[in-house]
């Protein structure tokens, strides 16, 4: 083999196939016929995309979402990046995004709004809120001319004639249409209304496109009454059903959900309410009549003369008990305090003086036991002699000094 160039291996040849394909050529949008289409087991989709000339192999991985469902021989529009399969040395489309042929950079508009807003949680399930059961006022935004307001109106109008409607007109299609949705929308927030429909009839991509805009999905996610979108016929799909808090299949759907219990099913279940009410108090009348005329038979009642006598004969029974048992009482009290009385007028220092004992003082001072007489012999008035309520002066003299001490001396 010729030449000084040095030989690469396979894998890095291809490394550098899919460096250059990635650089130089990037993202690619081919349109073809789908061949072969497959899903594995894994979620990914495999196919080949081919036209009259040529053919590319195609990948999908199962991350990314579809529309729609492909089949061979269906005309589509892919997106993706270019790559090679190293494994058998085929270069292949990585596909990020695939479309219906037809609808081209519209449908990738609306997938990538779709996506945006998903992101931003405008889809969470659990930010929808549930319709009112029973809606009296309901708004509507919609055109004012057409077949789509007048259904919505006979409708109601057939089914619950007490509703109070709120139209809010609005173009649908057309370059005004989002903003003046948008605005009707933020109009009705300032009314007392129940909920609100958003819809119109059906139509080509183009012409629902004013419900796929950014300023009505706000507008639907910002409001405070619950809606529901009713765009298109049953097989349409717009951002505007993704955000609302329900999708009506039609405009006439949405307005038989609104008013699922209409005039007749309202008036039965009154009926039905009103028969079981009444039911229901006589049975209570009734029960109550029984159990009066019971009472009035009853024996307690008969006899309730009798009973009442027994009852007042009982209670002067009792009241002269608690008079005897009170009279017993305050005589026990009695003689018990007499005799805490004298035991208190044993214990008063001053009680022997009533039987004769006498008390030995000088000035306010009194003598006790201890102290000798001996200082006060042969003098007169220092010394008292207490004895009740008697006060006598003495000499006390030596003889009778001593005679004391013999008579009083006792051992230690």
């Amino acid at each position: 083999m010729g030449g000084s160039k040095e030989a690469m291996t396979v894998a890095g040849l291809t490394q550098a196939i899919t460096l250059l394909l990635r650089e130089e050529i990037g993202i690619v949008r081919v349109t073809g016929e789908i061949s072969g289409f497959t899903t594995a087991a894994s979620g990914h989709r495999y196919f080949t995309l081919k036209d009259e000339s040529a053919q590319i192999d195609c990948v999908m991985w199962a991350s990314k979402t579809l529309a729609f469902r492909p089949k061979s021989g269906m005309q589509v529009v892919v997106q993706g990046r270019l790559t090679v399969y190293a494994t058998r040395g085929k270069y292949q489309i990585d596909c990020d995004r695939m479309i219906a042929a037809g609808e081209g950079d519209l449908y990738l508009a609306f997938a990538a709004m779709k996506e945006e807003l998903a992101e931003r949680g405008y889809f969470d399930p659990d930010r929808k809120r549930d319709l009112p059961a029973l809606p009296l006022k309901i708004g509507v935004v919609t055109s004012p001319t057409g077949a789509v307001i007048q259904d919505i109106l006979s409708t109601l109008q057939r089914r619950s004639p007490h509703c109070q409607i709120y139209l809010c007109p609005a173009t649908v299609q057309g370059e005004t249409a989002p903003e003046e949705i948008a605005a009707a929308i933020k109009a009705l927030q300032n009314t007392d209304a129940d909920v609100l429909i958003v819809g119109r009839g059906g139509g080509s991509m183009e012409d629902l496109w004013a419900f796929n805009t950014l300023p009505v999905a706000e507008a639907i996610y910002h409001s405070r009454i619950p809606i529901i979108s009713a765009v298109g016929h049953e097989t349409d799909f717009t951002i505007a059903d993704f955000v609302a808090d329900l999708r009506a299949a039609t405009p006439t759907a949405a307005a038989e959900i609104v008013s699922q219990y209409d005039r007749d099913t309202l008036l039965q279940q009154i009926d039905f309410w009103e028969n079981r009410l009444t039911r229901s108090l006589q049975q209570s009348i009734q029960d109550y009549r029984q159990r009066l005329n019971s009472l009035t038979n009853s024996y307690s009642l008969q006899n309730f003369g009798d009973r009442l006598h027994d009852r007042a004969q009982q209670l002067d029974e009792a009241e002269q008990s608690m008079q005897k048992s009170l009279i017993r009482h305050l005589r026990q009290s009695t003689t018990k305090l007499d005799r805490i009385a004298a035991h208190l007028r044993s214990l008063y220092p001053l009680s022997p003086l009533q039987r004769g004992f006498a008390l030995l003082k000088v000035g306010d001072r009194l003598l006790t036991n201890d102290e000798s007489l001996s200082e006060f012999a042969g003098t007169f008035a220092k010394v008292e002699v207490v004895r009740s309520s008697e006060t006598a002066q003495v000499s006390i003299e030596k003889v009778i000094k001593q005679v004391i001490e013999k008579v009083y001396d006792r051992p230690e």
